[in-house]
């Protein structure tokens, strides 16, 4: 990302988080595209750790019908019990949010709204998997989509990880049913969590 692009990028989340970045977590590995991290402190209006990709959107993925953009950046949500201070802690979550973002280049795909990536058993971890989701924890809609420039937008997910049993419940009863029992709409009950065991 050009400066003038990350700073759009950070002005949005910030905005819309309603807090200012805590800190930007850059990564030591040179690929391309170059992915940092956002990240946010829980507040009282979301009382959760925030990260939040930034570069994902350099990748241009393949044209597709039905889709919500071309370009995507991810955010998770992770419990403010978590010792995110401890590097094993954060670093597993930077690398899931790594392995997320990559996909699409590896794998020259293009990953939106509804669709699961899965990576299989982890001795680290229960995760197998991640669903691919709307942040609809975000109060204001208008926080889905950031305008980078004059031709360019990005799309903001949210990857839900999964462990196997919540895979296989996704395959039997499909993306927008999952969809549904993340965020059911006539409960606050949400299941929006991402966690490492």
């Amino acid at each position: 990302m050009k400066q003038n692009e990350m700073d759009k990028f950070i002005a949005h989340c910030n905005k819309y988080l309603d807090q200012d970045v805590e800190s930007i977590l850059h990564t030591p590995i040179n690929l391309i595209p170059h992915i940092d991290i956002l990240l946010y402190k829980p507040t009282e209006k979301y009382p959760y750790w925030k990260l939040i990709t930034m570069g994902a959107s350099d990748y241009q993925m393949p044209n597709v019908p039905n889709t919500l953009g071309y370009r995507n950046e991810y955010i998770i949500f992770i419990s403010p019990s978590e010792e995110i201070t401890d590097p094993n802690v954060i670093n597993w979550y930077c690398n899931q949010l790594f392995e997320i973002a990559y996909y699409p280049v590896n794998t020259n795909s293009h990953i939106t709204y509804g669709h699961s990536i899965e990576w299989g058993n982890d001795e680290n971890s229960d995760m197998v998997s991640a669903f691919i989701e709307m942040p609809q924890i975000i109060e204001d809609v208008n926080f889905l989509k950031c305008k980078l420039g004059l031709l360019k937008h990005t799309i903001i997910l949210q990857p839900i990880l999964l462990t196997r049993d919540e895979t296989n419940t996704l395959l039997k009863i499909g993306p927008q049913a999952y969809s549904d029992y993340l965020y059911p709409e006539n409960n606050d009950r949400k299941h929006f969590i991402c966690e490492r065991y």
